[in-house]
């Protein structure tokens, strides 16, 4: 995935569809029917928000599609927090604190027709003040040092006016210590409210402050064997030691200057945000409700994404030149140029994008009614997005294979026509080499106004529809470097003339489910869906042309549910489909190393069966359990790589999705106390694009106890890792276009790749005033 390793962790299929909702806290309306209350119970105690891959935001839901760049789309205030992921990442402006008063996952139908994406996505609305004075404070830390507090204070003051502040405060050493900084997640965020309410409606008005430095990153070395499995290297903790080059500093060439520059991983990768939101509503009489949100943002943003390549052995740097082979290398630090380096080598790229200016302009208009048997709403969305010149500047490094590494220089035996051997330096002192070979660059503005309709309408006692679309035009204006520009340029940066790029798309969504209510506690769901998307400005950050096509995506669904009140059940079987899923990835040469970034389109269509219970055999006593079996696979999925390798990815399973997933989840509740535990089992993954490498079934497991002190105090302690495993997932870096026989080589060899978070305590507490 393009900038950034995404952790594919799965819940369900299930949270596709209008009729089960996966919710982090139940839907604060209240159901009319019993279908509906089935949706509220079916997956009610999931949460998103509990996440084995991070801890910072909501886990990316597998719904049998690729995810993605940022996982989950966030959305505040009915706007999505960020427009382009590429740009800016949710996490950097948005966390869930105390001043949320409503917080909501959105299923895909609604994803697509309110957040013009893909997937799934958390809604949150915020405190816009209370009719009394009212605070709420939580603290959070962890058994690796976690600082983490929140506070926010509403309430009224005259004339109809009412306030709300909230302040953020997060300082995350991660699971690691890291050269680099103390805290590798360190944000703040700041937000007042004045809300204004009268007779017919309420207006208010929101300043929001975030600043966000970190360093997102999480790879460590393993062993890797046959069967999926890895082990420890010896010397390093798989997610315990800190697998970041250890000066925290990008000895880079400027893609807009051709200068070199020294940046800072975690200040010049961080990012800045001032976002202005106008939000209320408005009764218009006849009961039609209008709602509204108008938003300015203004983001300074980069991101800090090295990507981990192949490990390689260095070669004794005092070899005789009889036992030398061209190509060899011999390796020294680069911090004491003195000093020989013997050992593993760790090889990547790294793609660093310093901060660049995004403005963004986003207004939401929607009509409502609601009556007995109808709720039906028509708006007008438009979002402008603007950026200045984003890029990221690339170079190829290596280090040590250490606990805190250290960057490597090296040289490499060279022959000549006669056979003459010399030793040749092939990096810059930083340990740097081929500057600028994959940089990025784009710059211009994107446009999207949409007509949104959406209705729900009750039939009948036993029959009701839900029903919606979104008719979108889509434009992006702006200039990119072409490889053609490039090489007219003849320079690593940006210092001949670029291309314009204009395109015009015209998107259609349409959704509609239907529920059955077939006898008293029994009846038949029904959902289909066709969904289109187009691309976005960054996608032509590279040099190749992308050549984006629409997506299209569509599925439907067919079941039944039960409801009782000792046990519910909604089991579906599902279809869905993507066409022209556009990919910029990084694929490798085995031979020569080479690095190719190539931006690459796809299809991929699964065919599931989602099965979601919640048992209560007694009080206080909760078991809910999910069961997803899918199949995804990728179709057209072709291309030749820069150094001729015909590549043919068609029928091969998704990379880093499992086609077996369960979820258990009792909960007991008794007194002051409620213990709980979750834990979900993936089976085996595909842990590269050819299928020729595997990570074994894994089990993630969660368990937490909370206890309530009084109405206006709860602590809580909880869990993650309970099992205390130490394994892989995702996928695994360099591996790309690794073949069968090529995958042999690896058994028992040291490879790189992402990780679950290793065992961890956390503590909460959480105080009303």
């Amino acid at each position: 995935m393009k900038k950034a390793t995404i952790s594919l962790v799965a819940t369900s299929l299930l949270a596709f569809f209008g009729t089960s909702n996966l919710m982090a806290q139940k839907n604060t309306e209240t159901a009319k029917s019993d279908t509906a209350k089935v949706a509220q119970k079916a997956g009610g105690t999931a949460n998103v928000m509990l996440n084995a891959s991070a801890d910072n935001g909501p886990r990316a839901v597998n719904i049998g599609l690729p995810a993605s760049v940022g996982g989950t789309v966030v959305l505040e205030n009915g706007l999505p927090v960020v427009y382009d992921f590429m740009g800016q990442m949710p996490t950097a402006v948005w966390r869930q604190d105390n001043g949320v008063s409503k917080f909501q996952v959105l299923n895909v139908s609604e994803t697509a027709l309110l957040a013009s994406d893909i997937g799934v996505s958390v809604s949150t609305w915020t405190n816009r003040g209370t009719e009394t004075v009212k605070g709420a404070a939580g603290f959070t830390t962890n058994s690796f040092g976690l600082l983490r507090g929140d506070v926010n204070i509403s309430g009224p003051l005259k004339n109809g006016w009412y306030y709300s502040a909230t302040a953020f405060l997060n300082m995350d050493p991660g699971t690691f210590r890291s050269n680099i900084s103390t805290f590798l997640d360190k944000t703040q965020i700041y937000k007042g409210f004045l809300n204004k309410k009268y007779e017919t409606g309420q207006i208010g008005i929101q300043y929001k402050f975030a600043n966000s430095e970190s360093i997102n990153a999480k790879q460590s070395p393993y062993i890797y064997h046959k069967d999926g499995s890895v082990s420890r290297l010896p010397g390093f903790r798989i997610g315990r030691d800190s697998y970041l080059e250890q000066s925290g500093m990008i000895n880079a060439i400027d893609p807009l200057t051709g200068e070199a520059v020294a940046w800072d991983a975690m200040k010049d990768g961080g990012s800045t945000s001032h976002v202005v939101d106008i939000l209320g509503d408005q009764q218009i009489g006849n009961g039609m409700i209008l709602d509204y949100t108008f938003r300015y943002q203004y983001s300074n943003s980069g991101l800090y994404n090295p990507y981990l390549t192949a490990i390689t052995s260095s070669v004794d740097p005092n070899a005789a030149e009889a036992d030398l082979k061209a190509g060899n290398k011999r390796y020294y630090y680069a911090d004491s140029p003195n000093a020989p380096y013997e050992g593993y080598v760790q090889n990547g790229m790294m793609i660093f994008s310093p901060k660049s200016k995004k403005n963004t302009v986003m207004a939401r208009v929607e009509l409502s009614k609601k009556t007995e048997n109808h709720h039906w709403m028509v708006g007008l969305h438009n979002w402008y997005y603007n950026v200045d010149k984003a890029t990221s500047a690339t170079y190829s490094y290596q280090f040590d294979v250490a606990p805190n590494p250290r960057s490597l220089v090296y040289d490499e035996w060279t022959m000549d026509a006669d056979g003459n051997g010399q030793w040749v330096r092939k990096t810059d002192k930083s340990g740097n080499s081929k500057h600028n070979g994959a940089m990025q660059y784009y710059n211009g503005f994107e446009n999207k106004m949409a007509a949104v309709a959406t209705e729900k309408w009750k039939i009948n006692d036993r029959f009701t529809v839900d029903a919606g679309t979104r008719l979108e035009w889509q434009r992006i204006d702006g200039d990119w470097y072409s490889a053609e520009d490039r090489k007219a340029g003849g320079t690593n940066w940006v210092s001949g003339k670029t291309s314009d790029v204009k395109k015009d798309w015209f998107n259609f969504s349409v959704t509609a489910n239907a529920t059955w209510k077939a006898f008293q506690n029994f009846g038949f769901l029904a959902d289909a869906y066709y969904l289109q998307q187009a691309g976005k400005l960054s996608m032509y950050a590279g040099a190749d042309d992308p050549q984006i096509d629409k997506c299209e995506i569509p599925g439907f669904a067919a079941g039944v549910y039960f409801n009782h009140p000792m046990l519910s059940l909604v089991s579906k079987v599902t279809s869905i489909k993507r066409t022209n899923f556009k990919n910029n990835s990084t694929f490798n040469d085995p031979v020569t190393g080479a690095v190719d970034k190539k931006t690459i389109s796809y299809d991929v269509s699964t065919i599931g069966w989602t099965s979601d219970v919640l048992f209560r055999p007694f009080k206080g006593f909760d078991l809910h359990m999910l069961l997803t079996l899918q199949n995804p696979k990728y179709k057209n999925y072709e291309f030749t790589t820069s150094w001729g390798q015909e590549v043919n990815n068609n029928d091969n399973v998704a990379r880093s999705v499992s086609k077996t997933l369960i979820e258990i989840d009792p909960s007991y509740t008794f007194g002051k106390f409620r213990i709980w535990g979750s834990a979900r089992y993936f089976s085996k993954e595909y842990a590269n694009y050819p299928n020729t490498l595997i990570f074994k079934e894994r089990w993630e497991t969660f368990a937490g106890l909370n206890y309530k002190y009084d109405k206006n105090v709860d602590f809580g302690i909880s869990v993650v890792n309970l099992l205390n495993q130490s394994g892989a997932q995702g996928s695994i870096s360099g591996t790309n276009t690794t073949n069968a026989e090529q995958a042999t080589a690896l058994y028992d060899k040291p490879l790189v790749g992402t990780y679950i978070r290793p065992f961890t305590i956390e503590f909460k507490t959480k105080i009303r005033f």
